[in-house]
């Protein structure tokens, strides 16, 4: 018998038999039962009442007081603290976050942000569309009393996403009073961060209301404010680019051919003065061509100018003896209007089709031809001959900044808006039975978008046809508007304060040209979803024997929309590189490719589709004997065509072997189908450095899969506990097996496998033979014997069902409440240890993508899951005395290897200076934080009055080869923060 097989039959059978087992342990003594079902409270990982921390499943608890004692004001910095979470996302570095900036998230176990359910108030919350994953950021945390942690998978109780695990945002319960609330960070380098709420309850007879509101600031920290960002480019390379401005350009003589090579304003030193260098970009082993590099990274920013605020009510009606009635709704969003990128992005191709180099050309007649010549050519060059010149390598803004933004940034940006309302009623049919049915419905919207080059509006403004106004064909008359590209058009570096000695007042290009050639990339993004809970739970006896039960249904419908944000951005309305052509859809077998218009982003189809999701559960949970208690719990789930149905059972246990040890243990079988926006859709474009060229940022489009198959995971774990008057402490062993996890189609695999060899400056040679050619798109949109790594355009990935999966490790948790001298002392130490994340070889289609491996340990930067850190770890001690308090706080997070860094060879190398090995070992990260309030009673109201500082020593993050040179899920890039909060209660 199959072991899922077997699984099911003990999760239905093996608390029956149990009861009837135990049916001569009868036990007769009716105020021991009444005390056993008293004060019954749900909790976290189980529909019957009364489960705590201490019982079969590996739940944790963290009330309101101690997050207030450890200065945790939000449900992002309350991730951050649990070592059992991986990754999160949340902090707005867009190298990270990619197209989710100003989204939190949870990640348990590492398995990645959309397998943790998050609950709020018990039920499902608001999602980031699309993502299957719920939006933390939108949680009103000023309403909380309470979080539960589940570290255990619970899809057989909530459905297919708690796969991972569970995390329970619990409010305040018949709050009576107002609370008022602000605090400011002071952090350096930025206008800090600042928040604000108001709480306010009463009881009015039967009825209970709750409202609130809040609102969290981020201000805008530079990249530029922190030292560690500006790692040199012999050191770090990543953050740096050859696609610059001052561009290398090639004059041409019609009939003639190429008279000239050199970089914009050479004759100047333009380049250096302007805080790039002078470097090589090699096209084979023995030629190179002349470049300026310049590090795009002192354009952004480490956290993005951003609000979010919620506001939140709850009311509870008691409608009689044994019926009452709860509802809840919440409003939230978040704006980040103009977040900072790289000035503009570098052509990966234009009007010609793929391709970075000679993508555009520049005739002699835009108005800074002249200059551009006399700038970066000697006296006497054949290139004053010219009558145009293509454009080798360049991008239309960089060290000289975009004139649209007073620090050069480029624009992007953000905007999430939710509501939920939840609703329901509660009956009590008698002593031992009740039901619960409860409405849910949630509505999400999110609009992302970055802007990027037209580029068949940038040539023709290269060609003076340009601009809103433009009629005719004449150039720079009749409303038409030359684009001047060259070095001479910018007075310097807005970021950095240098001056450019080559800039010609007058030569500036027009801010509306600019808002012509320069539109938004993105889509505007909505989930609905309506959720019905109906479900019973109470005891009974049966053989003499007391049986704890939960059983219901469940029924849930997603509706999820994704529109392009424009025409530019919908492949329907904007498909060829040039504007109002459609021949590129002629013929699939030429080379006039689909591209879309930009110079670097792609497009996003319109995905419009829906799921529906009815479920049936049921729980039982019997004490057999003295101290040893049994759940088995089982659930249903059909998800219609494609995807089908599944059957989950589970089978937990704990037996308190000793007034002061138990043991505890838990196995199930768990299910995760694929998300509607998994299914369908063939236009999602994201961009990433990719290795084998170097680290040049290509785009990736990651499509649809209807033949995607469920994912399905074994979960176990097994636990000791042990509690002795105030003191107590666990350890679990967990473990989680992984079939058909859901991937995209490896995009650094993919790229090396194309272009395999030693060197991965982007110079090796393509092999045109190997079957992953199919998934690439090169310039010109050809592959031959001169196609190189640095001839990627764009890479072709869908979303597939990937390797086998194996994670497994250790949670140990040590906690103390009790006196220590005059003091009130609470303490707590948690720690996870990763000892396994394998990885199978990932075969698709008979195609080998990647080999297995082992991620625990490492960075994983250009694989899955991300950075997995061996140990994480993290406490605290509080020590109260009349009205103050002081509390310490620590978070430990291991330090990886550099998966990327070769055994035998050196990590990267540039063209220019060799090898190097930076952050070979991505080091740990300690941050020692201490806070303390002190009451105090002013008109009328009790005060608090709360001070902290953050990162105590001020730490720097470890080093790390990516664009920021620091990993963003190790070290914390604030710096020291001093803290200050007041809060008003009347």
């Amino acid at each position: 018998m199959k072991t899922k097989a077997k699984l099911m039959l003990s999760a239905v059978c093996v608390p029956l038999m149990l009861t009837a087992t135990a049916a001569a342990q009868e036990t007769t003594d009716a105020a021991q039962a009444e005390s056993r079902n008293a004060d019954r409270i749900v909790v976290t990982g189980s529909y019957i009442r009364g489960r705590g921390e201490d019982g079969a499943l590996p739940v944790d608890v963290f009330g309101a007081q101690e997050l207030d004692n450890r200065g945790i004001d939000s449900p992002l910095e309350f991730m951050k603290t649990l070592p059992s979470v991986g990754p999160v996302m949340g902090d707005s570095n867009q190298y990270a976050a990619g197209t989710e900036q100003g989204v939190g998230s949870i990640n348990l176990r590492s398995l990645g942000r959309e397998r943790t359910l998050v609950l709020f108030n018990g039920r499902r919350t608001i999602s980031s569309p699309g993502t299957g994953s719920t939006d933390t950021n939108l949680i009103p945390f000023f309403a909380i009393q309470r979080i539960e942690v589940l570290k255990d998978g619970a899809a057989s109780t909530y459905g297919s996403d708690a796969i991972a695990g569970v995390a329970n945002f619990v409010t305040y319960d018949a709050f009576e009073g107002v609370e008022v609330s602000g605090s400011y960070n002071f952090v350096d380098g930025s206008d800090g961060n600042y928040q604000a709420s108001v709480l306010a309850g009463d009881s009015f007879g039967a009825v209970d209301v709750m409202v609130g509101a809040g609102w969290q600031r981020r201000n805008e920290l530079p990249n530029t404010e922190r030292d560690f960002t500006q790692a040199d480019y012999a050191v770090n390379p990543t953050g740096y680019s050859f696609l610059s401005n001052p561009g290398t350009y090639l004059p041409i003589i019609p009939g003639f051919g190429v008279v000239g090579l050199g970089v914009d304003g050479a004759q100047l030193d333009t380049c250096n003065a302007m805080g790039g260098f002078d470097g090589l970009f090699p096209v084979s082993p023995t030629t190179a061509y002349p470049v300026c590099r310049y590090s795009y990274v002192d354009f952004t920013n480490l956290v993005e100018e951003e609000d979010r605020y919620q506001i939140y009510g709850q009311i509870d009606v008691e409608l009689g003896s044994s019926t009452s009635f709860h509802a809840e709704a919440i409003y939230a969003g978040m704006e980040m209007i103009n977040y900072a990128g790289s000035p503009s992005y570098p052509p990966v191709q234009g009007p010609l089709g793929p391709g970075s180099a000679n993508a555009f050309s520049v005739p002699a007649s835009n108005p800074g031809y002249a200059t551009f010549l006399s700038q970066t050519f000697p006296a006497g060059s054949p290139a004053y001959l010219s009558s145009l010149s293509n454009i080798l390598f360049f991008r239309p803004f960089a060290l000289g900044g975009n004139p649209l933004d007073e620090r050069g940034a480029g624009l992007g940006s953000a905007e999430n808006e939710a509501w939920r309302i939840s609703a329901g009623f509660e009956h009590d049919f008698s002593e031992n039975l009740r039901a619960e049915l409860y409405a849910t419905a949630i509505h999400s919207n999110r609009k992302n978008a970055v802007r990027d080059f037209v580029g068949d509006r940038l040539q023709r403004a290269l060609n003076g046809l340009g601009g809103p106004d433009c009629s005719g064909t004449t150039p720079g008359a009749n409303g038409c508007l030359y684009f001047n590209p060259f070095i001479n058009s910018a007075p310097g570096h807005p970021t950095l304060g240098l001056d450019n000695p080559a800039y010609v007042a007058g030569n500036e290009n027009d801010l509306d040209l600019i808002n012509w050639m320069y539109q938004p990339s993105g889509t505007d993004q909505t989930e609905d979803q309506f959720i019905l809970d109906l479900i019973f739970s109470g005891y009974d006896t049966v053989f003499g024997q007391q049986v704890d039960y939960a059983f219901g249904a469940q029924y849930r419908r997603t509706e999820y929309e994704s529109l392009p944000a424009n025409v530019f951005s919908d492949p329907q309305g904007f498909p060829c590189a040039r504007e109002g052509v459609t021949t590129c859809l002629d013929d699939p077998n030429d080379n006039d490719l689909p591209i879309g218009p930009f110079i670097f982003l792609g497009q996003y189809s319109t995905v419009n589709v829906e799921q529906d999701v009815y479920a049936l559960f049921a729980e039982a949970l019997i004490e057999p004997f003295d101290g040893f208690e049994v759940t088995g719990a089982v659930r249903y789930e059909d998800y219609g065509d494609p995807v089908g149905s599944t059957f989950n059972p589970k089978l937990s246990a704990r037996w308190q072997v000793t007034d002061r040890v138990a043991l505890r243990a838990s196995v199930g079988d768990t299910f995760r189908a694929p998300l509607p926006s998994d299914l369908e859709g063939d236009g999602l474009t994201l961009v990433e450095g990719i290795d084998a060229a170097g680290g040049a940022f290509k785009a990736n489009q990651i499509a649809g899969n209807r033949n995607l198959a469920p994912e399905t995971a074994l979960t176990y774990n097994f636990g000791v506990l042990f509690q002795a008057g105030g003191f107590s402490a666990s350890v679990d062993y967990w473990n989680y097996d992984f079939e058909g996890r859901f991937t995209e189609l490896p995009v650094q695999a993919i790229a090396s496998a194309v272009a395999p060899g030693p060197v991965t400056d982007g110079t090796q040679a393509v092999n045109c033979a190997s079957p992953f050619v199919e998934f690439v798109v090169f310039a010109g949109g050809v592959c031959d014997a001169s196609t190189t790594a640095n001839d990627i355009s764009r890479i072709l990935v869908q979303v597939v069902n990937g390797p086998d999966v194996t994670t497994n490790g250790f949670d140990f948790s040590l906690n103390y409440d009790g006196d220590f001298g005059p003091y009130a002392f609470s303490g707590g130490l948690n720690a996870t240890y990763t000892a396994e994340y394998e990885f199978g070889e990932f075969v698709y289609e008979g195609l080998t993508f990647d080999g297995a491996y082992d991620a625990a340990g490492f960075a994983n930067y250009n694989r899955a899951p991300g950075t997995v850190s061996p140990w994480r770890a993290s406490g605290f001690a509080s020590f109260s005395r009349g009205r103050y308090n002081a509390t310490y706080s620590v978070t430990y997070i291991d330090g990886v290897e550099d998966n990327r860094c070769p055994s035998n060879a050196a990590c990267t190398q540039t063209p220019e200076f060799g090898d190097t090995n930076f952050a070979r070992t991505v080091e740990s990260y300690t941050q020692h934080d201490l806070t303390g309030s002190v009451d105090l009673s002013a008109l009328g109201a009790d005060l608090q009055l709360q001070v902290g500082v953050e990162n105590m020593f001020d730490t720097d993050p470890p080093a790390a080869r990516l664009e920021l040179s620091y990993d963003p899920y190790i070290g914390n890039p604030l710096g020291r923060v001093y803290r200050l909060g007041l809060t008003a209660r009347f």
